[in-house]
């Protein structure tokens, strides 16, 4: 997640606009002070295809829409500017922010405000009257967030200001994806991760690519990810699913790993924490879109239910069993019980694991004991 300021913005929409960055400058200081001077005498400002700012506080004086002939006296005649340079600045403007606010980054225009994508978790509701006993689940929802600045607060002075997105905006936040993919692989380059990224793209998934531990963390603590892909053939690809899987905030994240052809029970033959599929090479790029698709609405359906789901698998061996028995105390350590209740846990998930073995599979090594947590 990035945040982007104005400096940083205004040769961007320069650039798609064709305007020299100093008339650019100049059109967007005038578009904001307009801005602050409508909210300040009461009325509202649609910036067209991006939202309506609004200061409830100052009164209903009507809304103006920028560009249009409501800017030209008080922006381009004021200030002297193109009518056409002002028309595009503002579009322009309106792209740069809505296509970073979709990636999740933050625009930051100084001064003024910050504009961010906001996402609001799948939730378990009450029915609605007459069906009583009975709860739905609300799927998760997007909305863009603007967060006025102190001093345009104070200028203004009126209390909260509020933003309510229209036209392309609103479309965007509708119908697009926006969801994002975290894609862990051996190499960026390699033809076959190149498809994969191209494909889900295309699709309107944001895909991030990755190679390192390191680089999957900075992603799954500073982005919301939605889907994990990972090519077992990836260095770190075990330390990557265990660490968004024993961590709260990327736990429910679905996990898609893709193996090597003929790798299956080499791949099994230690231990092992599992994503939500396997996908065994070579298979239809089509093939894991579909199943993308239908794990992400799995997914936003539990997270109304669950906060954490782990899996893991390992072989029938001392070692392993001791390693579970270490990853579930730190589960537990992590779930919110106090330390009576873990230790009872605890003890209870050794006994499990301890009967799994000795009854279940009979000390077999080519056998594997299961976990599945749930919180």
């Amino acid at each position: 997640m990035k945040t982007w300021n104005t400096a940083e913005v205004v040769p961007e929409i320069s650039r798609t606009t064709g305007v020299d960055a100093d008339t650019t400058k100049s059109v967007l200081d005038a578009l904001l002070e307009f801005i602050r001077e409508s909210l300040t005498s009461g009325k509202s400002v649609e910036l067209s295809d991006l939202g309506k700012i609004a200061c409830p506080g100052k009164g209903d004086g009507g809304t103006l829409v920028v560009p249009g002939a409501d800017t030209q006296d008080a922006i381009e005649g004021k200030h002297g500017l193109n009518t056409s340079d002002v028309s595009a600045v503002a579009a322009g403007l309106v792209d740069a922010i809505i296509g970073k606010v979709m990636r999740h980054d933050v625009v930051e225009l100084d001064g003024f405000g910050n504009f961010r994508l906001k996402e609001r978790k799948a939730q378990i509701v009450p029915a609605e009257d007459g069906h009583e006993g009975v709860r739905t689940i609300a799927v998760s929802k997007r909305s863009v967030e603007f967060a006025a600045d102190p001093q345009l607060i104070d200028t203004v002075a009126g209390g909260e200001i509020n933003f309510e997105a229209t036209g392309k905006l609103k479309d965007q936040l509708e119908t697009a994806r926006a969801n994002k993919i975290l894609l862990g692989c051996k190499d960026a380059e390699d033809p076959f991760i190149k498809t994969i990224e191209y494909h889900f793209s295309k699709a309107g998934w944001i895909v991030e690519v990755v190679t390192t531990l390191d680089q999957s963390k900075q992603y799954l603590i500073e982005d919301p990810i939605s889907l994990i892909i990972i090519d077992c053939v990836m260095p770190d690809a075990d330390a990557v699913v265990e660490y968004a899987k024993t961590h709260k905030n990327s736990s429910l994240v679905p996990i898609l790993e893709m193996l090597p052809a003929g790798k299956e029970k080499a791949w099994f033959k230690t231990f092992r924490f599992l994503g939500n599929e396997q996908l065994s090479q070579p298979f239809e790029v089509k093939e894991m879109l579909e199943l993308g698709e239908r794990e992400l609405e799995r997914s936003t359906e539990e997270q109304a239910v669950f906060e954490q789901e782990v899996y893991f698998r390992f072989p029938t061996e001392d070692r392993w069993i001791d390693r579970a028995n270490e990853i579930a105390a730190r589960l537990f350590s992590d779930s919110g019980l106090n330390e009576g209740q873990q230790v009872q846990m605890c003890t209870a998930f050794r006994e499990s694991c301890s009967n799994a073995a000795q009854h279940g599979n009979r000390h077999r090594r080519d056998r594997f004991v299961d976990v599945e947590y749930y919180l």
